[in-house]
């Protein structure tokens, strides 16, 4: 049973879980079965990708790891990340990803899914949107317009996202499937009006960047 509150997400809450402080209970609010992101997780974790490990699921209930750090958003809002590695690094997550049997792509891969953990390093997580036997070209895709929607923002860190998406795009320079990723973003209920409005100026920008 999970106690205290520990995050909030888009679509799940995060709990403290058991005693010893090493584990957190994630539940999905709207009831989505969570056992088919498990097994993903736990493949990716026994062929050494860095996610986090799983101890059991069941119903809209995910019982894993607490991962100790703070998020690569987080570090770069906070200055202790520049955009231009952080682009890279996004890259390097997705070509390690890619390059796994089976196809994993992660669909929903920006700096607020990467935790900096104390001991383990970057550690990738909310496989809510992940998929076996798909194409990295979406998944670059979506990480590319998602850190563009930001760029075309009026956020005060839109310079800096911009400077992260050309980082990312120069260090995985494969096909981008564009179109599908913007139908794909527009189609996911958790995306604010203001994302969704941005858009077209992010698919832009993206295209613009990579020529």
């Amino acid at each position: 049973m999970g106690r205290g509150l520990v995050g909030r997400g888009r679509s799940a809450d995060v709990y403290e879980h058991g005693d010893d402080g090493a584990w957190v209970l994630r539940r999905y609010r709207e009831g989505r079965d969570a056992t088919r992101e498990a097994g993903l997780m736990a493949r990716l974790a026994d062929a050494g990708y860095p996610v986090p490990a799983v101890r059991e699921a069941a119903g809209p209930d995910l019982v894993m790891e607490r991962l100790r750090g703070p998020s690569l958003l987080d570090a770069l809002l906070a200055g202790a990340y520049e955009p231009e590695p952080a682009g890279r690094l996004i890259a390097r997550l997705l070509d390690r990803l890619h390059a796994l049997p089976g196809g994993p792509v992660h669909l929903d891969l920006h700096p607020g899914n990467v935790m900096l953990t104390e001991d383990r390093g970057p550690v990738v997580i909310d496989w809510s949107t992940a998929e076996e036997g798909g194409a990295p070209g979406l998944d670059r895709a979506m990480s590319a317009l998602m850190l563009a929607e930001v760029a075309v923002s009026p956020a005060p860190y839109a310079e800096g996202a911009r400077a992260g998406l050309g980082a990312l795009l120069a260090a995985s320079p494969g096909p981008l499937l564009l179109p599908e990723a913007r139908r794909l973003r527009a189609a996911d209920p958790h995306v604010t009006p203001a994302e969704a409005a941005a858009l077209g100026r992010a698919e832009e920008l993206v295209r613009a960047l990579t020529g």
